[in-house]
């Protein structure tokens, strides 16, 4: 078995069939699809036999209570078999040479240990919303890692020897598990983007909750103070601290003002929040 490929989904029922059939669809078909229904309650459960019974890559494993994306992640890939894992997003959309492109890639760049993609934004109804630039070049990758996670978690590729030396996902990283893998594996891992977009991440008003976005900041803030007391960066690296801090103790209108009008950021509002 080549790939890998972990997915975790709890109440995803209005997207989750949509993202397995992109997998299905991929041009590159040697692999398997663990995913983890983590407690769900909606249809996701009935959803997920009738694709598993379509096509058997498909690998369901049940949570009997919600454990988490952490814990979830961490058990799919006690039972991955291949020689890459792949993520995937429980509604995300992968684009059909995403696999093929990514594979290829790693068998012929042997010094990369993982590599994600560019990607589309797009909203609930499937339309574009916004083209992010990626960071392509591995050196340039690992200096800004400690001031910003530039992978999307649910575009990466990595090799399981390389995962397994990690020892997979900390556990007490309820969010931001993913830039804490980072940021652990930085020492001694390489990594790229593919400048190629692969991948289609949709926004969803729980990713753009206040609630749901300090949340991530605080674990992010907390992965690189992990990382500098490590000694994988330099202290004066504690510069990057500075922002996360203020943006967890200021207000959130301030927060987002300055994102707009101080760092130039484009911040899409949802429907919801006009």
């Amino acid at each position: 078995m080549r790939v890998s490929l972990v997915c975790c989904v709890f109440n995803g029922d209005r997207f989750i069939r949509e993202a397995v059939l992109s997998l299905l669809r991929q041009s590159f078909r040697d692999f398997e699809l663990l995913i983890v229904d983590d407690g769900s309650t909606d249809t996701t459960s009935q959803i997920l036999r009738e694709l598993a019974a379509q096509d058997d890559r498909i690998r369901v494993l049940t949570n009997s209570t919600n454990l988490g994306l952490t814990k979830s992640l961490n058990r799919a890939l006690t039972q991955a078999t291949g020689n890459y894992v792949a993520r995937m997003d429980a509604d995300d959309i992968a684009l059909p040479e995403r696999l093929a492109n990514q594979i290829a890639f790693l068998d012929t760049h042997p010094d990369i240990d993982m590599v994600g993609t560019a990607f589309e934004w797009i909203d609930a109804e499937g339309r574009i919303i916004g083209r992010p630039q990626v960071i392509t070049d591995s050196q340039t990758l690992h200096k800004t890692l400690i001031r910003t996670n530039p992978f999307l978690h649910g575009s990466i590729m990595i090799r399981k020897k390389t995962l397994d030396r990690a020892g997979g996902y900390d556990e007490t990283f309820k969010k931001a598990q993913d830039y804490d893998l980072w940021l652990r594996l930085s020492s001694t891992a390489h990594f790229a983007n593919l400048p190629d977009i692969l991948m289609q991440k949709r926004m969803t008003t729980h990713m753009i909750s206040f609630k749901n976005e300090q949340e991530q900041i605080r674990f992010a803030l907390r992965a690189r103070w992990r990382a500098l007391k490590r000694g994988d960066y330099p202290l004066w690296c504690a510069i990057h601290l500075i922002k996360p801090f203020l943006a967890i103790i200021l207000p959130i209108c301030i927060v987002r003002w300055a994102r707009v009008h101080v760092f130039g950021q484009i911040v899409y509002k949802h429907p919801s929040m006009q």
